[in-house]
Parts: structure tokens; sequence; C-alpha cells
């Protein structure tokens, strides 16, 4: 009896023992699949990083080859257009003012044409004109944009010169010792010329392009211009300096005669000249008509 109840003790303890084994196994086998699982997954992320880091630097690479490359022809085509779309500049009236215009240069034959000056000139107002008694500062103004008429040593400005230098701080003007700022000057000037808001609004708007602009006096008219790049000299004239335009300013109600109108014509058509009506509304904008004679 004795044996048999050591047999079945020992027959447990190696049961145990076995199922002891096989859990221990099944634990070990466990562990080495979640060791196996986190393994692979650090492999991933790592895998991953790698691939981000190739992939940015490949980019990097990329552009930076694009901006040391040289442009295609769609590229450059691309950039003409854009420069050419920046320089463009439109103004109004271009089909009068855009004919047989020449840029000015900084030397055209023997005329040099002179910076800016930086200086402001001082000007004294006599009834209709302003007038610069010092002989340089009178040429100077002349030879920097024909403004004015030089006769015995002084320089004598016109009103409607005489505000567009005011009005770019290039000339203080003086009546009996006072300074006038420009809306002073400019009721003064509106006093002595009923015509003045019109013609200035016209002077300026020309001066604006770059056009030379002269008194009309002697054709019976406002101005008398030059085209671009021109710029008077004393003495004999060369073919440039012959005027393209004669301008005269009138307001939106306006009313004349057709002889009138057949006057200002034939003189343009006599001195080679195109003649233009400016007339400005009430928003001060300026509208150019052309009139042309025609023969049958």
């Amino acid at each position: 009896m004795k044996k048999k109840a050591e047999v079945k003790k020992t027959v447990k303890k190696k049961k145990t023992k076995v199922i002891e084994e096989k859990e221990f196994l099944n634990d070990s086998t466990e562990i080495r699949e979640t060791k196996k699982k986190a393994t692979k997954k650090t492999a991933v992320k790592a895998k991953k990083e790698s691939s981000a880091k190739t992939k940015k630097v490949s980019k990097e690479k990329k552009m930076s080859k694009k901006t040391n490359e040289p442009k295609t022809d769609k590229a450059k085509k691309k950039s003409k257009k854009t420069e050419e779309i920046e320089e463009i500049k439109p103004l109004s009236c271009e089909e009068i003012f855009h004919e047989n215009q020449e840029t000015p240069s900084e030397e055209s034959g023997n005329n040099k044409f002179k910076r800016e000056p930086k200086k402001t000139y001082k000007g004294t107002l006599l009834e209709n004109k302003v007038y610069l008694f010092d002989k340089t500062d009178g040429e100077e103004i002349y030879d920097y944009g024909c403004f004015g008429k030089i006769k015995d040593d002084k320089n004598e400005l016109s009103l409607e010169e005489a505000l567009v230098l005011a009005k770019r701080n290039k000339l203080k003007i003086y009546e009996d010792e006072k300074e006038l700022n420009v809306e002073e000057f400019y009721e003064y000037a509106c006093r002595q010329d009923k015509e003045f808001i019109w013609k200035f609004t016209v002077y300026e708007e020309l001066r604006g392009r770059g056009l030379l602009v002269r008194t009309g006096f002697k054709f019976g008219t406002h101005f008398r211009v030059y085209a671009r790049g021109v710029k008077l000299k004393r003495g004999p004239k060369s073919v440039r300096e012959h005027t393209k335009w004669i301008v005269h300013a009138i307001p939106e109600n306006y009313a004349c005669s057709f002889p009138e109108l057949s006057r200002a014509v034939r003189l343009a058509h006599n001195i080679r000249a195109k003649m233009l009506w400016a007339v400005v509304d009430d928003e001060g904008d300026v509208t150019y008509y052309e009139i042309i004679r025609k023969t049958p």
C-alpha cells in the first residue's frame, strides 16, 4: 500500500512538472512574440523616418538644381512677357501724341539734357509774369526744362510755368518781398487771367507727358508743343525743333463759330503742324480733338 501511494505521489509530481514546463514554454513564446512585434514596429518607424529624410534631401537637391539650371525657352518667354508688360505705361490720347516720338537721351546732337536742379530759385511776381533777375539762376531754369524766356540777362516765366515749378518745389514766388504759397499764387493767376484754370490744366498735363510746351501767342493759340526729346537752343532751329502741335485750351461748355475753326486749321496747315483743341471738363480731365482740313 505504501508503495502504491509513493508511486501515485511521484506520478502527480511528474504531471505537475510537465504542466509547469508547458506553461513556462507558453509564457516564453508569448514574450518572444511580443518582443518580435516590438522590434518590427521600431524597425518600421526607423524605415519611415529614414525615407522621409531621404525625400527631404532629394527635394532640396532638386530645388537647388532648378535654381542653378538655366531657364528653359518657356520660362524665358514668360520672363520676357512680364518685363514687356512692366515697361508699358499707358497714356490717354495715345493716338495723338505717340507718333514720331523720341525719348529724351542724355545727349542728343549738340544739346545736353542737364539733371534736375536740387536747389530752389527765387522769382519776383510783376503783374502777369514771374522774373528771375539772377542771370545764372535764369539760365539754369531754362536749361533744366526750357522754362521761361531769357531777355536782358533775366528769365521771364509765364504764370503757368511759374506755378508748375512752384508745385515741384523748384521755385519760390515773392510779391513785394512777401512769399506766396501755391494756393495764393493760383488765386492771383486766376484773377489776372480768366482762362487760367483750363490753360494751366492743359499745360500741366502736357508737361507731365514729357513734352516741351511753349507759348503759342504768335500763332493765336495758347501753346505750341514739340515732340519728346526736343530741347530748344538759341540760334537757328533744326528739323527736330519744329512745332508739332498747336494746342488751344477750352472749357467743356465752349462755343465757337465755323470761321474760327477754319482759321485755326488753316494756320496749323500753313506751319506744317497739327491743330488740337484741348477740352477740359468739370472734373479736370483733358480730351484732345484734332480737326483736319480735307479738300475734294
